[in-house]
């Protein structure tokens, strides 16, 4: 075959290889409870949130062994009013009531979701510190890919915090405290291994520029059910995120259509068709198909 004829040839392929994938994204499967479809999940490019207390489940570790990225959900800025399961317990000091909370307005006040406390997440404060030394021990045991932080960005979105009403010098507390936070992990991970995955399930603008210096510390965030054609969601999908070459910007999108929408959305690598929060106890069928990635080191050492 001439050169000529070759490169026609391998055109041809690249293009009909596009034609097969029109989405930009891959799939992304919430497991929170069991890992029902989990092995749907289970190729390069794949991606699963395992819940606060099935990580250990073997269906995880087989996805990885596959190609998936696992990630461990961690809810760092609020926790439980009793025990859970023995797995989260670890996180809360083996004891919810030793958790440090937040101090204000007097400690033990503010509340973001349902039976569960804020924790006291003042820059340098105990609980921050560990929380990191928590996560940095996942970094070290090399069971899952990265971390996903629930509920941390520049500012907590849930109505129970009553977040308008706070004084500026606590809100601005609570901003510098959660990208503090986000600033230990990453210093940790380059020093242990770069290609942990760190994503906030959280913007890291509140309206203003302070908590933006949060974003050069993750690999990206998650929007959850964002409303298809938001201009707001979609600028805060394309921002750059950290310098570690792996950004992971996950969207839940209302149904598998909208998840197609999403997944060609500039900055959207990752998209998910669980329609709310209830659906979360195990992934549905992917909405989109899936195309390897090789931007971490240690994913093809698998």
């Amino acid at each position: 075959m001439s050169i000529f004829r070759h490169s026609i040839f391998a055109c041809a392929v690249v293009l009909a290889m596009s034609a097969q994938r029109t989405e930009a994204a891959n799939p992304l499967g919430i497991a929170f409870k069991d890992t029902t479809n989990v092995s749907l999940y289970a190729q390069p490019g794949g991606m699963i949130i395992a819940g606060r207390c099935n990580r250990n489940d073997p269906a995880f570790a087989d996805a990885r062994r596959k190609g998936a990225e696992v990630l461990q959900y961690i809810a760092a800025t609020e926790r439980p009013d009793t025990r859970v399961c023995k797995l989260d317990n670890e996180l809360y000091m083996n004891d919810p009531s030793r958790v440090p909370l937040w101090p204000y307005p007097r400690e033990g006040e503010r509340v973001s979701y349902p039976k569960t406390h804020m924790t006291d997440m003042r820059p340098g404060s105990p609980w921050i510190q560990h929380v990191v030394d928590y996560v940095t021990q996942l970094m070290r045991d090399g069971q899952v890919d990265g971390v996903f932080l629930d509920a941390l960005g520049a500012r907590p979105w849930n109505k129970e915090a009553h977040w308008d009403d706070w004084p500026q010098k606590e809100k601005d507390e609570w901003t510098d405290g959660a990208i503090d936070l986000v600033r230990r992990l990453d210093e940790k991970r380059r020093a242990i291994n770069p290609d942990f995955i760190i994503v906030s399930n959280g913007p890291w603008d509140r309206g203003d520029s302070r908590g933006q210096g949060g974003e050069r510390y993750v690999d990206g965030i998650m929007l959850e059910h964002p409303k298809t054609g938001s201009r707001w969601h979609e600028k805060q999908a394309a921002e750059a995120f950290g310098d570690l070459g792996h950004r992971r910007v996950l969207v839940v999108a209302s149904g598998p259509d909208d998840a197609r929408a999403w997944a060609k959305v500039k900055g959207v690598t990752h998209v998910c068709s669980q329609v709310g929060k209830g659906e979360y106890a195990h992934p549905t069928e992917p909405a989109v198909s899936f195309e390897p990635l090789h931007d971490r080191k240690s994913a093809s050492s698998k």
